[in-house]
């Protein structure tokens, strides 16, 4: 059962590169748009990139931070929201949503990797 349960989670931690990866290469057959195809890869994978590090944050500590991700997440559309008001005047919800999404998944890719390098390492050296 414990193998079971190693090989799911192993495999949600593993999808978003996948998961981009596809989207990526789907996108670039439909609309020959490089640029656009990792736009549109990057917003699509944005979940899938915030449960691995769910995942992964609770295989290395054993402890659930849900809580965390999304005030990270709430917080970061807060200053967005603020800087965006600040410099047009004027709320743009469309472009401020899109904005938010887009910072979120550089955000949480770029943690993503951290924290699979760290729980390398971390298996490595123990």
């Amino acid at each position: 059962m414990t193998e079971v349960v190693a090989w799911v989670i192993a495999t949600i931690v593993t999808i978003p590169l996948l998961g981009w990866y596809f989207i990526y290469i789907v996108s670039v057959k439909i609309s020959k748009n490089k640029s656009k195809s990792i736009q549109r890869a990057s917003d699509w994978t944005t979940v899938l990139f915030m449960i691995a590090v769910y995942f992964i944050i609770i295989e290395l500590w054993a402890k659930s931070l849900l809580w965390v991700i999304l005030a990270v997440f709430f917080f970061v559309a807060l200053i967005f929201t603020f800087i965006h008001w600040r410099f047009s005047g004027d709320i743009h919800v469309g472009k401020l949503f899109k904005g938010i999404w887009r910072f979120n998944f550089l955000l949480f890719f770029t943690i993503y990797i951290f924290l699979c390098g760290f729980g390398l390492l971390l298996r490595i050296l123990s």
